[in-house]
């Protein structure tokens, strides 16, 4: 019998090169040639050629049967995700690890994902075999047809959810209402339907969500026994979900509800609890441009958790952040992955050389290792700016939090918020001097500056 092992190793934060293998100049001639050929698209999505390091990763896709399998079913456009039109399916399928294959019909309905670069073939046959098999079945737009033609049909509704959660799309709150009110009250007993509800993201105070905890014994199972990263993306679900349709209807009390259930999912870390609880509240009123509670809240919020903390103690947390960041990323088997002893192998190798096939797989993933203090007390000053206050409290307010970025870390944006309040405030000299220190830091740090001389140019002629 033969044996299969595969070692893996993750490369975070590094771009690849992908083989040119376009079958179109642009994402939109790609979808039109899918249409003429009746053939679904293959989008694949990797980061900027300039972080292109690992070429040699991409030549399982160089393989002549990859090819040729690609060629007979599929079209395929391969872009970076700079490329603006592919930056909504980014968004809606939250692609975060590159680069990402995206197979969809020629009406945009995508029916699988997969991501990571081999040497190997093999990766590459398996998932154009799985694309091939699923592309086969009822696609996203024509369940939602049948859903809306009979709302009562759980078991279409259930196909329809799933595959949504499959893409990556996570906004199904109202679907899973509509499902949660066809069931019967016994049937919250079952631990597999009420995990489905919970992974769908019901409303925090919606009726699907109430009626999931009809045993409690299950749903403290299901948040005791499933894996971490499940539970968290539940729950991430269930607020955002929540606090997007509070946003949407206006909703006060329903952004309450998100912002209570982010409380309570800290556990005992009742700090943390309370400032992404009130961070969300932040981030309700400012979207429905309530601009006095917005204020208010910012004030009371910034002043709290990051002016009541000394800058050496703010550094001192971040490179602590930067070394758990840094332990997070190191290479890992992905879950599930069978490992086998260097003795094992040998064994095998020496008992059958072709009994064993190496495979690498590399994946880039998204750090973010900046100063989030920093970025975080700029752009809370900025939209203080933003709000349009010509209150001189609120925006001498803004400029102790700018101050205290450009103190934690002196870039050339933070520079050219404190100017706008500078000048907002009437201060032109000292806007100025802002502006020009932010202008000689862009051009240090190898960024665009010229949209500052343009605001350079209206402070002085005080058009800002």
């Amino acid at each position: 019998m033969k044996i299969i092992f595969s070692l893996f190793i993750l490369f975070f934060s590094p771009s690849i090169a992908l083989c040119q293998l376009n079958d179109a100049k642009s994402f939109t001639d790609a979808i039109n040639l899918a249409k003429k050929k009746d053939k679904p698209l293959l989008l694949i999505i990797s980061l900027s050629p300039k972080y292109a390091t690992y070429v040699e990763a991409n030549a399982g896709l160089q393989d002549k049967e990859v090819k040729d399998k690609l060629r007979d079913n599929f079209i395929v456009f391969s872009t970076t995700r700079t490329d603006t039109s592919v930056w909504q399916a980014v968004s809606s399928y939250k692609i975060n690890s590159f680069p990402t294959f995206v197979f969809m019909h020629a009406n945009k309905d995508v029916f699988h994902k997969d991501f990571g670069l081999s040497i190997s073939k093999h990766k590459y046959l398996s998932m154009l075999a799985t694309a091939t098999t699923l592309s086969k079945e009822k696609p996203i737009s024509i369940l939602e047809k049948e859903y809306l033609a009979d709302k009562s049909d759980n078991y279409n509704l259930k196909k329809l959810i799933d595959l949504r959660l499959k893409n990556g799309i996570t906004n199904n709150a109202e679907l899973i209402e509509q499902f949660a009110s066809n069931l019967k009250i016994g049937d919250f007993n079952d631990y597999q339907t009420v995990l489905f509800i919970l992974q769908a993201g019901p409303f925090a105070d919606g009726t699907a969500y109430r009626l999931a905890y009809t045993n409690k014994k299950i749903t403290d199972s299901i948040y005791k026994t499933e894996p971490l990263q499940k539970r968290i993306d539940m729950n991430n679900a269930i607020i955002q979900n929540t606090l997007s349709n509070a946003i949407k209807t206006k909703n006060i009390r329903q952004a309450q509800s998100a912002a209570n259930m982010t409380r309570s999912t800290n556990g005992n870390n009742y700090r943390v609890g309370y400032k992404n609880a009130e961070n969300n509240m932040l981030f309700y009123f400012k979207s429905v441009k309530d601009t006095g509670n917005y204020i208010q809240n910012a004030i009371r919020y910034y002043d709290a958790y990051y002016m009541n903390i000394s800058a050496d103690s703010i550094k001192n947390i971040e490179v602590k952040q930067r070394q758990l960041a840094i332990e997070k990323s190191k290479p890992s088997l992905p879950a599930g992955a069978n490992t086998v002893s260097k003795n094992t192998l040998d064994s095998l190798l020496k008992a059958n050389p072709n009994s064993v096939r190496t495979e690498t797989r590399v994946v880039s993933t998204i750090a973010n290792m900046s100063n989030s203090y920093a970025n975080e007390l700029n752009s809370g000053a900025w939209s203080i700016y933003e709000t349009g206050t010509k209150n001189i409290n609120h925006l001498l307010k803004a400029v102790t939090w700018s101050t205290r970025s450009i103190e934690l870390q002196s870039i050339s944006s933070y520079h050219d918020t404190l100017a706008h309040l500078f000048y907002r405030l009437g201060y032109f000299e000292q806007a100025v001097k802002a502006q020009a220190t932010a202008i000689d830091l862009a051009k240090i740090e190898g960024r665009p500056y010229e949209s500052l001389q343009q605001e350079l140019k209206k402070i002085k002629n005080k058009e800002l």
